[in-house]
């Protein structure tokens, strides 16, 4: 964290320094989540994974994305269903993580998984 002071410089020289101001932690966005598991079901998978370091800021969402197709669930949790999939259909997944700064980058796409 950091705090701040204020000088004014004129003709006559530098001023003392202000108070310090309150202290303020920098935020960024998310690092990636880690994808620990995916388990099919009958034409949903459900993803689940670690949080990941928040950048400064509380993760308020998650996204978990398909591929092919980018089907996609939002959740506050770390685990999440993903419906509305084809049977037979390999698919893979990434999720991101949201907070007041922005938009994780997706994390490792995980293994395959086939919905039956």
């Amino acid at each position: 964290s950091y705090t701040f002071t204020v000088t004014a410089t004129n003709a006559a020289g530098t001023s003392s320094p202000s108070t310090a101001s309150a202290a303020v932690t920098p935020k960024t966005v998310p690092e990636p989540p880690t994808i620990d598991s995916v388990v099919a079901g009958n034409e949903q998978v459900t993803v689940s994974w670690t949080a990941p370091d928040d950048g400064g800021s509380t993760i308020f969402s998650y996204t978990v994305t398909s591929t092919p197709g980018s089907f996609t669930c939002q959740t506050s949790s770390t685990s999440c269903d993903v419906t509305g999939l084809t049977n037979g259909t390999s698919y893979t997944f990434t999720v991101t993580a949201t907070n007041a700064a922005g938009t994780s980058s997706p994390s490792t796409a995980s293994a395959a998984v086939t919905p039956a």
